[in-house]
């Protein structure tokens, strides 16, 4: 860019006289043209800077060589309207590529992480926490528990009770419902024990000449049964058996809680057993129960040899096999809570068999 007025002399060595006589020519009538078409040069030449410095000198002499050119500059300045290429700053709409960001709604397929839920198949998985010993309500949930077998005398799903009363041939004692509203071990429903504080037993009573007293007088009583709360430092039953003309005495057996354990009595107090026989010595304890789970609990029962034993989960719990008790020929079961130290405590039991052979637990 040249800086600074020049002289006529100074601009008429460098272009020659005829050409300086030209321009002084064309100078008078761009004076004589006036102020504004100078001055709308001059906005030319603005506009034109804005397009680039090379496009100003050329337009420029075009501008001095004709003064209505000055106009034209003005048209050049629509080279200004490349600032419409400003306008490329819609392409900063191409911010909404930006909208491109939606793309991380992509992140929706994070959602397929849902598939993830697919995970739940792992909940098929708690079909092998059905595995877990004694909590064996899962266990038999697999097939039917109440499905012929050899020696079975007798089995109820309460899948037939059509009201929350227990059907023929049992009785009760106390709040005893049929229930289908908490997860029965198989099927919906099963047997809910309302126990209180202020009851002494709420029992689910077997009382029939079909099923017992068993020929020989030796049978096997499977259930599955589910606690509401941690077993009991206190003395209670769940599980009673006796004769029906002499309800709890006798030779009745009483398999139930104590010390935290599972254990049973005979003829009252006189004889008992705890799951951990050597439990007053290591502070151990024997066979408990997990509350809000099903435990697959058998009993076998003989007059005449005597024995006594017992599974849980389908594994023998040695301390409570016994060859040395007398009991009786048992006609009469009761399952629910008969308590004498307490807590209350709720017990659901459900899939109740007898048979003159073992059982198990599926």
């Amino acid at each position: 860019m040249i800086s600074g007025p020049r002289s006529i002399d100074s601009v008429s060595r460098v272009l020659g006289a005829p050409v300086v006589f030209a321009l002084a020519l064309a100078v008078g009538c761009a004076g004589k043209g006036d102020g504004t078409a100078g001055a709308a040069g001059a906005a030319g030449s603005a506009s034109t800077g804005k397009a680039g410095a090379g496009g100003t000198s050329a337009g420029g002499s075009a501008g001095g060589a004709v003064g209505a050119a000055g106009n034209g500059a003005a048209g050049s300045g629509t080279t200004g309207s490349a600032g419409t290429t400003g306008s490329a700053g819609t392409t900063g709409a191409a911010g909404t590529t930006g909208t491109a960001g939606t793309t991380g709604a992509a992140g929706t397929t994070g959602s397929a992480g849902t598939a993830g839920h697919a995970g739940t198949t792992g909940g098929a998985g708690t079909g092998g926490s059905a595995g877990t010993t004694g909590g064996g309500g899962t266990t038999g949930g697999v097939g039917n528990p109440c499905a012929t077998r050899a020696g079975l005398i007798f089995c109820d799903t309460f899948e037939a009770a059509t009201s929350t009363t227990p059907p023929a041939p049992w009785a009760t004692t106390g709040t005893v419902t049929v229930d289908s509203t908490t997860a029965a071990h198989s099927g919906k429903k099963s047997i809910h024990i309302g126990d209180t504080t202020n009851d002494y037993d709420t029992l689910l009573v077997l009382h029939d000449a079909a099923v017992l007293p068993a020929p020989g007088g030796r049978f096997y009583v499977r259930v599955f049964m589910q606690i509401s709360m941690p077993m009991s430092a206190q003395h209670n039953t769940f599980i009673l058996s006796d004769l029906f003309a002499a309800q709890g005495s006798g030779n009745a057996l009483r398999l139930g809680e104590d010390d935290n354990m599972l254990m049973f009595t005979l003829m009252g107090d006189t004889h008992a057993a705890l799951s951990n026989a050597n439990y007053y010595n290591d502070g151990k304890p024997g066979i408990q129960f997990t509350p809000g789970a099903w435990t697959c609990l058998e009993l076998l029962l003989d007059s005449k040899k005597p024995e006594i034993d017992v599974w849980v989960g389908g594994v023998e719990v040695p301390d409570l096999h016994h060859t040395d008790f007398p009991i009786d020929d048992y006609d009469n079961l009761r399952f629910g809570f008969e308590k004498y130290a307490g807590p209350a405590m709720d017990i659901w039991y459900d899939d109740i068999a007898v048979g003159t052979q073992p059982i198990g637990c599926n």
